[in-house]
C-alpha cells in the first residue's frame, strides 16, 4: 500500500505526466487487486485539482480494468461519469456494448483460476453461444474443461443464492415435481428457462437468469408460486429437466383402472402427433444415450408401459407412458416397423430405418411378443451403434495383441471369437477384417444383421425366412473364390462342419460362437459331432471375451488400496505356472473408483473395456483335442503354457485403471 501512497501523490505533483503514470500503473497491477486499485483511482479522480485530461485518463484506465476483471455494473458506472463529464459519442456506444455484455459478469469468479477468461474472450464466447444456441457455460465446459461444479460454485457466489446440479438431482430422485406444473404448457418453461421442483420440503424456481425479475414474477405469477427459494441452474440442465417434467411416472399420474376390454386403434389413432413425437423422441434420446436396446415393457393392471434403455450392459427405467396411450405407441412402432397391428397373439419382428432431427441414420431391428392381461412388449435393437475400431483399439494386453496379428497373417485355418450376446465378438471380427483388408485379398462375410460396412468386404445379410441361412451362403461362399470368410455365427452342425472343411482347403475362416471360455469352446464342437481330427489340424486359435464397465475418465478418483483389497486381487487371480501376480505389481498399478458426474449420468462408468482370453493350440494341445479331452485339462496345460483366463486379464487391467474388481467379478466366473 505505500506504492500505492507514493503513486497517489505522484499523480498530484505531475498531474500531466500519463505516460509515466500509466507505466507505475502496469507495475501496481502485480501487487495489488484491480478492485482495490480501481477504489482508489475512481477516488482520485474526484480531485477537482488535478487536470481534465489526467482526470479523464484516471476514469478510463478504471473502466478498462474493471471490465477485464468482468466488474461490468462498476465499468458501466465509470462510462455514465465520463460521458457526463467528457461528452463523446464513443463512450455512448462503449455503454451500448457493455450492457449487451453485462450478464458475462456471472462469470467473474472464475477469473480467480482461469486467466484466460478476460472480457475480450468471453464476448467471442457469448457470441458463440448466440450463434449455436447453446449457453456459455457448455462452452466453457466443453472448449476450457472447467468443471461444471467449478462453474456453479462461481454462480452461486455471483447471485448469492443456491446454484444447483439438476440432473444429478433427478438422478438421485431428490426432486419432487409439483403437480400443477404440466396445466401450462412446455413450450412457457422453455421460453423462461425456469422450472419449479420441491428439494429438501422447500419449492425452488430453478433458472437460469435470476437477474431477470420480469420473467421471475411472472411464472411466479402464473403458477401461483407465493413461498418459493430461488436456485441458479445451467441452461441444458433446465432444458433437460423441462423434458424429464412432461414425461409420465408412475408417482406422478393416478391411472384410472377400468374393467372394460380396450379395442385396437383405428388406423387415424395411430398418425396422432403427439404419440408420433413421443415414440420418436424416445428413440432419439436412447441414441443420444448409446442404448443398444429400448425396452417397451406393458404394465400389468392397466398401469401404463414402462420405457427402459440397455446402456453398457445394464437396463435402468426412462419413462412410463400412461394407459392411454401405450396402444397407440405399441402399434405406432409396428407401423414404422412394417408390422401387422391388428396382430397381438404373435410375436413379430421387423425393422425400422430411422433419421434423427440431426441426420444421422440407424437401423432398428424390432420384437413384439404377447404377454398377460392380453398386453405386448417391445424390443428395440439399436443397429449401427457398435464403434468401428482398429486392432490396436481392442484393449488387448500387448503380449495377446502379438498373437492375435500372429494367427490373422496365417494363410488359412480356423479363428473363433466366443463369448455371450453383447460381449463385443462382432467389434472385435471387424478389427481383425480391418487388419486383413488389403486389396490383395477377396473377403466375403455373411452377417445377421450386417451392423458394420467397410469398404473392401463383400458382405451378405442372411435371411432365415427365405432359407438363406448360414450354411447356405457358407456354401456360396465357397464358389464365389474366397480368400478370407468371416460367418458371423456358428449355430448348428452343418454350419460347424462347412467352416472346418473351408479352413482346411485353403481359407482363412473366422466366426463366433456363443460359449463361456475358450477352452470350452473346444469341448462344444466336440459335442455337436465335428470331426476332431480335423477339427485340431484346421484351428488357428479362440479369442473369449467379455465386455465390463469402464471408468468415467472425467471424474474417475484414484485411491491406494488396503492390504485386504490387495488380498482379494491375489486370491481372484489365482496361481498361474508363468504370470504370477505379485504384491508388486499391485503396488505399482493405478487404482481408481468410480465417482459419477454429468458425463457419465453420475454413474461412474462410461463406456466399457474389453477383457480377453486368447487360446493357441499348440501339438500337445492338439492332441487332448484328438483326444476329447475336458475343458478343464485343456485349460489346465494351456496356463502352463502361458494361456490368461479371463479373470485374470480383467484383473490387469483393474491395475491399468481402467475398471474395478467388482466389474471384472461381474462378467468372469474364472
Amino acid at each position: 500500500m505505500d506504492r500505492l501512497k507514493t503513486f497517489i501523490n505522484y499523480v498530484k505533483q505531475h498531474p500531466d505526466a500519463i505516460e509515466e503514470l500509466r507505466g507505475f500503473l502496469h507495475s501496481l497491477e502485480k501487487e495489488i487487486p484491480i478492485s482495490i486499485l480501481n477504489y482508489h483511482l475512481l477516488e482520485l479522480s474526484h480531485d477537482k485539482s488535478l487536470p481534465p485530461s489526467t482526470r479523464r485518463f484516471l476514469l478510463e484506465y478504471s473502466a478498462e480494468r474493471a471490465l477485464r476483471e468482468l466488474h461490468i455494473s462498476e465499468a458501466l458506472r465509470i462510462y455514465s461519469t465520463l460521458i457526463k463529464a467528457f461528452p463523446n459519442e464513443t463512450y455512448r456506444e462503449y455503454i451500448e456494448k457493455v450492457r449487451f455484455f453485462r450478464f458475462l459478469e456471472r462469470y467473474k469468479f472464475l477469473l480467480e483460476k482461469y486467466r484466460e477468461l478476460n472480457f475480450d474472450e468471453l464476448q467471442k464466447i457469448y457470441l458463440q453461444s448466440l450463434e449455436k444456441d447453446i449457453s456459455v457455460e457448455r462452452i466453457l465446459q466443453d472448449q476450457f474443461k472447467i468443471p461444471k461444479e467449478e462453474i456453479l460454485e462461481a454462480l452461486e457466489r455471483y447471485y448469492q443464492i443456491p446454484a444447483l446440479d439438476i440432473r444429478f438431482l433427478l438422478s438421485q430422485k431428490k426432486l419432487k415435481r409439483l403437480p400443477r406444473v404440466t396445466s401450462i404448457k412446455r413450450h412457457f418453461y422453455e421460453e423462461n428457462l425456469a422450472i419449479p421442483f420441491e428439494y429438501e420440503g422447500q419449492i425452488y424456481l430453478f433458472c437460469y437468469q435470476p437477474e431477470d425479475s420480469e420473467r421471475i414474477e411472472k411464472v411466479k405469477r402464473i403458477l401461483q408460486l407465493s413461498e418459493v427459494q430461488l436456485a441458479v441452474a445451467l441452461k441444458e440442465d433446465i432444458i433437460f429437466a423441462i423434458q424429464r417434467y412432461f414425461e409420465f411416472s408412475l408417482e406422478d399420474r393416478e391411472i384410472e383402472i377400468t374393467e372394460t376390454e380396450e379395442a385396437p386403434p383405428e388406423e387415424e389413432e395411430l398418425v396422432d402427433s403427439a404419440v408420433v413425437n413421443l415414440v420418436n423422441a424416445i428413440i432419439e434420446e436412447a441414441y443420444r444415450r448409446r442404448a443398444s436396446d429400448i425396452h417397451w415393457e406393458s404394465l400389468t393392471g392397466k398401469r401404463g408401459l414402462l420405457v427402459r434403455f440397455r446402456v453398457d450392459g445394464e437396463c435402468f427405467e426412462y419413462a412410463i407412458i400412461p394407459e392411454d396411450q401405450k396402444r397407440s405407441c405399441i402399434s405406432r412402432i409396428k407401423v414404422m416397423a412394417n408390422l401387422d397391428i391388428a396382430e397381438r397373439r404373435l410375436p413379430q419382428d421387423g425393422k425400422i430405418k430411422f433419421r434423427t432431427k440431426d441426420g444421422k441414420s440407424f437401423e432398428i431391428r424390432v420384437a413384439t411378443l404377447p404377454t398377460i392381461e392380453n398386453n405386448e412388449d417391445v424390443v428395440m435393437r439399436i443397429l449401427g451403434g457398435i464403434e468401428f475400431r482398429a486392432l490396436e483399439e481392442l484393449d488387448l494386453q500387448p503380449e495377446n495383441y502379438e498373437l492375435l496379428k500372429k494367427i490373422l497373417d496365417l494363410p488359412y485355418g480356423l479363428i473363433l471369437c466366443v463369448g455371450p450376446t453383447g460381449s463385443g465378438k462382432t467389434t472385435t471380427l471387424h478389427a481383425c477384417l480391418k487388419y486383413l483388408n488389403k486389396p490383395s485379398k477377396k473377403i466375403w462375410t455373411a452377417e445377421d444383421p450386417v451392423e458394420i460396412v467397410q469398404d473392401g468386404l463383400r458382405q451378405v445379410q442372411v435371411n432365415p425366412k427365405i432359407g438363406l441361412t448360414f450354411s447356405r451362403v457358407l456354401r456360396a461362399f465357397l464358389r464365389a473364390d474366397p480368400d478370407i470368410i468371416m460367418i458371423g455365427e456358428t449355430r448348428d452342425k452343418e454350419t460347424a462342419h462347412t467352416l472346418i472343411e473351408a479352413s482346411l482347403t485353403g481359407h482363412l475362416v473366422l466366426s463366433t460362437l456363443h460359449t463361456n471360455s475358450a477352452p470350452e469352446t473346444i469341448t462344444r464342437l466336440l459335442g455337436m459331432g465335428v470331426d476332431p481330427f480335423n477339427f485340431a489340424d484346421s484351428l488357428l486359435g479362440i479369442i473369449a471375451q467379455r465386455l465390463a464397465k469402464r471408468l468415467c475418465k472425467r471424474c474417475k478418483k484414484p485411491y491406494t488400496p488396503q492390504p485386504e483389497e490387495i488380498q482379494r486381487l491375489l486370491r481372484e487371480y489365482g496361481e498361474h505356472p508363468t504370470k504370477p501376480l505379485t504384491e508388486e505389481m499391485i503396488r505399482e498399478g493405478k487404482f481408481f473408483q468410480p465417482v459419477g458426474c454429468e458425463e457419465c449420468n453420475y454413474t461412474g462408468y462410461k463406456g466399457r473395456i474389453a477383457i480377453h482370453e486368447i487360446l493357441i493350440p499348440d501339438d500337445e494341445i492338439k492332441e487332448l483335442i484328438i483326444n476329447g479331452a475336458p475343458a478343464q485339462e485343456i485349460r489346465k496345460v494351456a496356463l502352463s503354457k502361458g494361456f490368461q483366463t479371463l479373470k485374470q486379464d480383467g484383473i490387469i487391467k483393474v491395475l491399468w485403471g481402467e475398471t474395478t474388481l467388482k466389474q471384472v467379478l461381474a462378467v468372469t466366473l474364472r
